[in-house]
């Protein structure tokens, strides 16, 4: 039963996930296009980090049936949920300019952490613990390497405004951590 739980839970987050993107894509595509942001090589690497940390896990799927733990399901139903709440929330908190409300009160990049809760609970599905630390690794470099460009960026758009957030917000993805 809890099995079926949990991929239930997991498979319904990423629906919220798909749901919520497909809303929020527009309005982000414009604001992108609005700002014209550079993309420069440590946000091309990081996102490729990225990806490679979800193709780590995929490529790592074991043949046959899927058969985690009873401790990885309890935490996938924990952490696929909060996952997708915390990318929809992003998403609702979302506007033009500098964003400084919402679950960007709590954390700067709040939807680098659903990325990282979906993967957790994605690694936890399938793949064993050793390979989704080199995972959790790839993921976790990339996360740092497009978060220092993306602060360089706010700090060069918004100046001290963005600074005083920095002061205020203090942590960037990772409650309790940096």
């Amino acid at each position: 039963m809890l099995r079926v739980v949990a991929f239930c839970t997991y498979l319904a987050a990423w629906v919220v996930f798909a749901i919520g993107a497909a809303i929020g894509a527009l309005p982000a595509l414009r604001r992108q296009a609005a700002t014209a942001q550079n993309i420069t090589a440590p946000t091309i690497i990081g996102a490729l980090l990225q990806v490679a940390s979800a193709m780590a896990l995929t490529l790592s799927m074991p043949a046959g049936p899927l058969r985690p733990p009873p401790l990885h399901l309890a935490a996938v139903i924990v952490l696929a949920p909060l996952g997708a709440a915390v990318f929809v929330w992003s998403l609702r908190s979302a506007r033009e300019g500098l964003v400084t409300t919402g679950a960007y009160a709590l954390l700067r990049h709040p939807l680098y952490l659903a990325f990282l809760a979906m993967l957790l609970a994605t690694g936890l599905l399938v793949t064993p613990l050793p390979r989704l630390a080199v995972a959790l690794v790839i993921y976790l470099v990339g996360t740092e390497l497009r978060i220092a460009e993306e602060e360089r960026d706010l700090l060069d758009r918004h100046g001290d405004e963005f600074d005083q957030y920095r002061r205020r917000t203090r942590f960037r993805y990772l409650p309790g951590l940096r």
